[in-house]
C-alpha cells in the first residue's frame, strides 16, 4: 500500500499504540480486542474450559476484560479484597497444618461459600436486611415440602446480617468459625494443650495423634453438608434459565495477595471448586493463570490421590501467531492515528518502512516477540517514542527502539521467573555476546564454576534443577564432577528453552525446537555438546549478540 501520510504530520511525545496491562488499557481495548478463538470458548458457559492459561503478556486479562464488558451479569473477585492474609496469620490454623491435620476441605468450602453467596447476592440484589428477608421468603415458598433443600436455605439465615456484606468480611467470619470449632474441640477432648505456632513441636506423639484426630474430625465435619445442598439449589432452583448467563471474574491470581504456600493450596482448591460449580450450567467462574504458576502449584499440593489430569478439561490455553499480532497492530495503529494521518484508515506498513535488514518491518518486529501482544506493543511503542518530532519512522529509529525494548524484555522475563528461577539472570549472561547460534560445548566449564558457588547458596530443597546440580557438583569427585557438569550445562539451557530465550538443535536432523511451539518436545537429556543453541532475537541487542554464526 502506498504511503499517503498528511504532510504537515508528527508524531508527538506521549503517542502510543496502548499499555502493556490490560488492566490500564482502557483507550484501546475494546476498540481493538482481536478474538483470536478463545472469546467464543470463554463465553460459553456450557463449555468447562474455565482457567486461561499462558505466558505474562499474551492477553489474559484483555480476554476477561472483554468478557466482562459484553456481559451484563458479571462478578469480579479481587484476590487481594479476600482476606486471605487473615488465614496466612492465623496461628490456630498453622498448629494444625503443621502437625499434619489437612485443611483442605476448609480451603474448598471457602471458595464454595465466597461463589455461592456472591452468586445469590448478585441475581438477588441483596443489599440490605430487607432484600435478604424478601429472598428467602421467596426461595422458601418455591421449596415448601423439600426438607433436603431447605437446610441450604437455613445455612444462608444463619449468617444473619453478615450475608450481604463485602467478601472480606465473610470469609473472616467463616474462618474465625473454624477457628473457634478446632480450640473448642481440643480444649475439651485433649485438655492442657497451648495452640501456637511452635507449639507442635512440644506434643508428645501420643498427644499428636488425639490433637490430629480431634483436628480432622472438626475440620470434615465442618458445613460440608450444607453447602453442598445450597451448590444444588442454585443448579436446580436459581440458576435453571441457561438463556441468563452470570460469570464469575478472577484475574492476578499470580500477584502477591497472599505467601506462596498458602497461595498455591488456595489456587488447587480453588480450580478444584471450579470444577465442582461447573453443574451450574448458566454459571461460568473463569480465571486467568500464569502456565508457570499452575505448574507450581500442582508441584507443591501434589497428594497420593491427586490426578493432575482430571482438570485437563478445565484449560484454555492461548497462544498467538503472526498473522494474529499483525492483525492486532494493524488495529491500534489505527485506532491512534485515524484522521490524523490521513483521511483513511492507517495500518503498520503505512507508518514504518518497508524493508529493514532485507525483511519487512512488521516481521522485524514480531521476530523480535515471543509472539505475545505485549512485547509487539512496548516495541511498537519504543519505536513512537524514538519519532517523536518527526514525520516518519526510520529503520535506524527501530533499531535504536530495539536497544530499549530488549532490555526491557530481558528484566521483565527476569521477573516474571524470579519465583521458579531467582537466579535466571545468571544463566542468561551465559549467552552474553556469543554468536546468534552456537554449539552447547562453547558454554566453557569456566563459565559454569563462577555460578555454581552462586547456586549453590540457595536451598537445594527449594532451587530449580540447576540449583540441586550445582549442589550435588559441590559434593562430587572426579570422573562424577564431569558428569554433572554437563547435567548443569543442560539443565541451564533447558530453563533458557523453556522461558523462550533460546531454541535447540538436537542434531543435524532435527529442526529448531522452540518452548512455545506445542508441536515440540524437549527435556534436558536431548541436549548434547554437539546441540546447536539458537538465541532468540528478543535478546540480541541487550546482551550484545554477534550475527555472525561460526
Amino acid at each position: 500500500m502506498a504511503k499517503v501520510a498528511r504532510q504537515d504530520f508528527i508524531f508527538k511525545k506521549h503517542m502510543s499504540v496502548g499499555e502493556a496491562d490490560a488492566e490500564n488499557d482502557t483507550q484501546f481495548l475494546a476498540e481493538c480486542f482481536v478474538d483470536i478463538g478463545d472469546y467464543e470458548v470463554v463465553e460459553n458457559t456450557e463449555n468447562s474450559q474455565s482457567i486461561v492459561l499462558g505466558r505474562t503478556g499474551i492477553g489474559k486479562s484483555a480476554l476477561i476484560e472483554q468478557l466482562e464488558n459484553n456481559s451484563e451479569r458479571v462478578i469480579r473477585i479481587e484476590p487481594e479484597a479476600l482476606a486471605l492474609r487473615h488465614i496466612s496469620n492465623s496461628t490456630i490454623l498453622k498448629f494444625f497444618e503443621e502437625i499434619g491435620v489437612n485443611l483442605d476441605i476448609f480451603y474448598n468450602l471457602l471458595w464454595q461459600h465466597t461463589f455461592a453467596v456472591e452468586l445469590i447476592k448478585n441475581k438477588y440484589n441483596i443489599d440490605s436486611a430487607h432484600a435478604k428477608t424478601k429472598f428467602i421468603d421467596q426461595i422458601s415458598s418455591l421449596l415448601s415440602g423439600n426438607h433436603k433443600k431447605q437446610q441450604a436455605l437455613n445455612y444462608i439465615e444463619e449468617w444473619g446480617d453478615k450475608f450481604w456484606v463485602d467478601t472480606e468480611t465473610r470469609i473472616k467470619e467463616f474462618t474465625d468459625k473454624l477457628e473457634a470449632n478446632l480450640k473448642s474441640s481440643i480444649d475439651s477432648n485433649v485438655p492442657g494443650i497451648k495452640i501456637s505456632g511452635t507449639a507442635g513441636a512440644t506434643l508428645s506423639e501420643e498427644q499428636k495423634s488425639e490433637v490430629i484426630h480431634y483436628g480432622k474430625k472438626v475440620v470434615s465435619t465442618v458445613q460440608i453438608e450444607k453447602l453442598s445442598k445450597i451448590v444444588h439449589l442454585l443448579a436446580e432452583d436459581i440458576f435453571n434459565d441457561r438463556q441468563q448467563k452470570t460469570y464469575i471474574l478472577i484475574d492476578r491470581l499470580d500477584e502477591n495477595w497472599v505467601d506462596d504456600d498458602l497461595r498455591y493450596k488456595l489456587i488447587k482448591s480453588l480450580i478444584e471448586t471450579i470444577k465442582k460449580f461447573r453443574n451450574i450450567k448458566p454459571v461460568k467462574i473463569v480465571i486467568t493463570l500464569r502456565t508457570d504458576l499452575l505448574n507450581r502449584v500442582l508441584e507443591k499440593t501434589v497428594d497420593s490421590g491427586f490426578q493432575p489430569e482430571k482438570y485437563n478439561s478445565l484449560y484454555l490455553k492461548m497462544g498467538w501467531n503472526k498473522e494474529q499480532l499483525k492483525c492486532l497492530l494493524d488495529k491500534r495503529v489505527n485506532q491512534l492515528l485515524k484522521n490524523k494521518y490521513t483521511n483513511s484508515d492507517v495500518y503498520f506498513e503505512d507508518i514504518f518502512p518497508s524493508k529493514i535488514d532485507k525483511t519487512t518491518s512488521l516481521d522485524y518486529i514480531i521476530d523480535r516477540t515471543l509472539l505475545r501482544p505485549r512485547d509487539a506493543i512496548v516495541f511498537v511503542n519504543e519505536c513512537l517514542i524514538e519519532a517523536q518530532g518527526k514525520t516518519e519512522i526510520t529503520g535506524a529509529m527501530i533499531k535504536q527502539a530495539e536497544l530499549a525494548y530488549s532490555q526491557g524484555r530481558l528484566d521483565s522475563l527476569k521477573f516474571e521467573w524470579q519465583v521458579e528461577h531467582p537466579l535466571l539472570g545468571k544463566y542468561i549472561e551465559l549467552l552474553h555476546q556469543k554468536t546468534s547460534r552456537f554449539k552447547v560445548n562453547s558454554i566453557s566449564d569456566e563459565e559454569l564454576e563462577l555460578i555454581i558457588l552462586e547456586l549453590a547458596e540457595l536451598e537445594e530443597e527449594t532451587g530449580d534443577i540447576a540449583v540441586k546440580n550445582a549442589h550435588a557438583y559441590l559434593k562430587s569427585e572426579y570422573p562424577s564432577s564431569q558428569a554433572l557438569m554437563m547435567q548443569l550445562r543442560q539443565n541451564i539451557l533447558f530453563i533458557l528453552y523453556k522461558i523462550g530465550v533460546i531454541g535447540i538443535k538436537v542434531d543435524g536432523t532435527s529442526s529448531v525446537r522452540w518452548g512455545h511451539d506445542r508441536t515440540q518436545n524437549l527435556t534436558p537429556k536431548m541436549i548434547d555438546t554437539t546441540s546447536i543453541v539458537h538465541i532468540h532475537k528478543i535478546l540480541w541487542r541487550c546482551l550484545a549478540i554477534d550475527k555472525r554464526v561460526t
